[in-house]
This record gives structure tokens, sequence and C-alpha cells, in this order.
């Protein structure tokens, strides 16, 4: 049953990277171009914010399976290890309570003992997703140009093989961040800005979504989890 759950959530998260990719696709195409100003509004902003929400959650449990698994044997620079621990220790507080695991309410001597204490999340799911992410950005560099839909691609035939795969826990974190930011910022931002001021980081994101799209499209093709379909924006 727990491998059958691991599949979908596979399978899902694939569907949630190729919705992502549909949108950012469809509007480059049609709200930007080089030089020119964002185009009106195409009545479709409620669905983008519901997809890119969706994107969302799914970076939230990325970066939570890259602080339960990153170890401090991974990391060789003193600097990078401070790094990690001021960001993993200030987000340490907010994921031991979302999964359960805060026990201040259990130190509280006029607390309702009677009460039954809150479940502990199964963490499987962040570990998959992080788990999915790395591979992702392994992946990219190495992505066939004829599944690169990135409308903005200046070489023949388009490569995404100058976006290097992270090395190191660090690396890893900062490309979860830029992520995290940048999902953020199309949905609040004007993406005609974005293209021109903030480039390699939208083209990054696109790509992230791209590949991990075409991955588990693949691989949950080949496992006959899921039948390949129109996505949403198609």
């Amino acid at each position: 049953m727990e491998q059958s759950s691991s599949m979908y959530k596979f399978a899902s998260i694939g569907e949630i990277a190729e919705t992502t990719t549909q949108l950012l696709a469809l509007n480059l195409q049609y709200k930007t171009s080089l030089g020119s100003r964002r185009q009106h509004a195409t009545g479709m902003e409620r669905v983008e914010q519901l997809v890119l929400q969706q994107a969302r959650d799914y970076l939230a449990d990325v970066r939570e399976g890259f602080v339960l698994s990153v170890r401090t044997g991974q990391v060789t620079k003193r600097s990078e290890l401070q790094f990690l621990l001021d960001r993993v220790l200030l987000d340490w507080s907010k994921l031991s309570l979302e999964l359960g695991l805060d026990e201040s309410e259990g130190n509280d001597p006029v607390g309702n003992k009677l009460d039954q204490p809150p479940p502990i999340e199964r963490v499987r799911e962040q570990l998959l997703a992080f788990g999915m992410a790395a591979i992702a950005f392994g992946q990219l560099p190495h992505l066939a140009p004829d599944q690169i839909t990135f409308p903005y691609s200046y070489s023949a035939p388009p490569t995404y093989a100058d976006i290097p795969a992270p090395d190191t826990p660090g690396e890893t974190l900062v490309r979860i961040e830029e992520l995290e930011q940048m999902t953020w910022q199309i949905m609040a931002s004007d993406l005609q800005e974005l293209l021109k001021y903030h480039y390699g980081a939208l083209r990054r994101t696109y790509g992230f979504f791209e590949v991990s799209a075409c991955m588990t499209r693949q691989e949950s093709e080949r496992f006959g989890i899921k039948k390949r379909k129109s996505g949403l924006f198609s």
C-alpha cells in the first residue's frame, strides 16, 4: 500500500510540473516579448494562481525533504556549513511543528492531558519530493533538445547544458530557494519584467519544471500508473 501511494505521489508531482510548464509556456508566448510591454490579462488569472500555488506547495515539500536528509558529512567548507545551519535552524522550528514533532505544548502543566497528541505526519512525501527534485537538477543539463519548449532559447538546437547541476548541499539549497522565490514572483509580479530582469532565474525555473514533467511522464508510463493525456493548457 505504501509503495502504491508513493508511486501515485510520484505521478501527481509530474502532473504539477507539467501543468506549471504549460502555464509558463502559454504566458511567455502570449504575454511577453522582448522589448515590449505586457499584454492585457486573459481572464485565466484564477486558474494560474491555483496552478502556481500547487507548484509552491510542492517546492515546500522539496525544501522540507532537503532539511530532513542533509548531513554535515556532505559539507566540506565551514562557510557552507554556516550557511546551511542558518537556513536549517531557522526552518526547523516551523518544520518540526508541521510534522507534529514540537513538544512545547506537552510541557504545559495546565494543558489538558486527556487530549490526544497530534498525529505525526509521515515524512515519506517530503523525502520523495526532494529526491525527485535532486534528480531533476542532475538531468536538466542533459534534457534532449526536442523536449525543450522554453520560448526564449537562443541556441539552435535549444539546450540547458549551460545550467550546471548543484554539486554541494549549499548549492542545492540556493537552487531550491531560487525556485521558491521565482514561483512566488511569477504569481505576484509582471512576467514581462521577470523576463527582462531575471531571465536566468526564470529560465532555470521553467527548465526545472519541464525536466521534472518529462522525467515523471516517462517513468509513470513505464510503470503503467498513468496514461498520457493532454494537459490543462494544451
